[in-house]
């Protein structure tokens, strides 16, 4: 998760500073949003961390482009039902299951009701609730009822923009929010500043790919889900996770592929 990835001040020994630059940061959105490694061992510096956020529309086109790959290739096998199944495991496991864990995490802490000490006591629980696996259960049934029922370009549409606009939403969610852990790789996503002028070009440029592929009332219900989400953390919490951050893009790429059905 966010929480779990560590950083570390800038050195000053040459030999020893922190990785940096685009390539350090493309990796480290990576790292958060996927388990697939990081080529550079080496800890990344705060500013790399925080400008890693940047990236992660990135992260989700690239996860959207591969599932369209994988799609093609199990056509030549499976049927549309099977294909939507193994689609949606792919999405989960190279993903790591960390976004639908904090959207377990959250379902279970809603239960805590405002009161915010206990339920971020319960987030931090890695055992699965009963709101939990309730959670999961939907969110996967409904992606693979939803993608099951689309098909040719329209399938493909789907596959590239919900995992990219989900990814947007992540960043979006906590932008300016304060962050509730003291520790943890979110607090310098968070609370460092960084480029505002970089995440709103990612967000435009990803706005405008999904309107080309999915058309507008995609978008707009996509942004109406982010801030819908948001404004619930603010009253519920008054801040964000890495937990919440991963619910608030599972709720937006459950939500752009059930539109996609029916628009």
């Amino acid at each position: 998760m966010i929480d779990d990835v560590e950083t570390e001040p800038a050195s000053t020994n040459a030999e020893a500073a922190p990785a940096a630059g685009f390539l350090t940061e493309l990796q480290l959105a990576f790292s958060f949003l996927t388990i697939l490694p990081v080529i550079d061992q080496r800890r990344a510096s705060e500013p790399a961390v925080a400008a890693s956020f940047a990236w992660f529309p990135l992260v989700g086109f690239a996860l959207g482009a591969s599932l369209c790959g994988e799609d093609w290739l199990l056509a030549h096998v499976f049927g549309q039902v099977i294909r939507s199944v193994l689609v949606i495991l792919s999405l989960t496991i190279i993903t790591g299951a960390v976004h639908l864990d904090g959207l377990a995490d959250t379902a279970d802490a809603l239960g805590a009701g405002r009161d915010r000490e206990r339920a971020l006591l319960i987030m931090r629980d890695s055992r699965l609730g009963t709101f939990g696996a309730i959670a999961v259960f939907f969110d996967l049934a409904l992606k693979i009822l939803a993608l099951s029922t689309l098909a040719g370009s329209r399938r493909f549409d789907a596959l590239l923009i919900a995992p990219t606009l989900a990814r947007l939403a992540m960043v979006a969610i906590p932008y300016g929010m304060n962050y509730l852990r003291e520790q943890g790789a979110g607090s310098v996503l968070l609370t460092r500043s960084y480029s505002f002028d970089r995440k709103f070009v990612m967000g435009l440029i990803v706005i405008a790919l999904a309107t080309v592929f999915a058309g507008f009332k995609i978008v707009l219900i996509a942004i109406a889900v982010t801030l819908a989400t948001r404004w619930f953390y603010l009253r519920w919490l008054g801040g964000v996770t890495g937990d919440l951050i991963g619910a608030g893009g599972e709720l937006v790429e459950i939500a752009v592929l059930v539109a996609m059905t029916i628009t």
